[in-house]
């Protein structure tokens, strides 16, 4: 069976001598892997295609119980996103969202186009801004909406995830800048968004609502 599909490419692994697996995140089909054969190899055809956040439309042919990518074609690869250290680790928390939580073969194309515009916001846009929203927006999609009360004493509750107006058994105080920050995102108040740090302590909040919500442990927010 030989198949087609759009897809961005969340991590890649070397296997044996010459290949590489690659979990592919595509647009007709979710999340699966595929093997580069012989894409460490110095003239390699496929190299450049081989690498995270490279969005390419693939083919690939089904030999056993794999796939192999017999052709690639880069319709985009984010240059500019490897060039600064702060909007790689933003578009790996992106992608490492993705490859963590979401379920094997199980086609989500709304999500795909989230991610591939979460990646267009991190590469031209603040990475922490864009990241923010994009975990926001994950939350909704998955049905897990956060929801924000205009107040100035807002919680996280430990116990579900949830933010709530009023301290609850096992809650924690979120920093009014930081729900500030979080209200200013989600587009229900203008705030200052410039501040580096609070930006990054919204990213940290958001990875404790992640992980209560899903139960899983995204590696890539303990760069930030």
């Amino acid at each position: 069976m030989i198949e087609k599909f759009k897809g961005i490419i969340l991590t890649v692994a070397d296997y044996k001598d010459a290949d590489k697996l690659a979990t592919i995140f595509s647009l007709e089909h979710g999340v699966l892997n595929a093997k580069f054969s012989g894409v460490k190899k110095e003239k390699a055809k496929y190299k450049a295609v081989a690498q995270p956040f490279v969005l390419a439309n693939f083919v690939v042919a089904e030999k056993g119980r794999s796939l192999t990518v017999t052709q690639a074609d880069i319709i985009d690869s984010f240059p500019n996103i490897l060039k600064n250290y702060s909007k790689t680790i933003c578009a790996y928390l992106v992608l490492d969202m993705v490859r963590s939580i979401l379920p094997v073969q199980k086609p989500e194309q709304d999500l795909f186009l989230l991610t591939l515009n979460a990646l267009k916001n991190v590469e031209t846009q603040n990475e922490y801004v864009a990241t923010i929203q994009y975990i926001l927006n994950f939350l909704k999609f998955s049905g897990l909406q956060l929801d924000f009360y205009e107040t100035d004493h807002a919680y996280l509750d430990i116990n579900t995830g949830n933010i709530t107006p009023e301290k609850v058994e096992n809650a924690l105080l979120i920093d009014k800048k930081v729900y500030s920050i979080l209200k200013s995102v989600d587009g229900l108040q203008n705030a200052e968004t410039s501040n580096l740090n609070l930006l990054k302590q919204a990213v940290r909040l958001l990875h404790n609502v992640v992980y209560l919500k899903f139960g899983v442990d995204v590696k890539s927010f303990s760069f930030i």
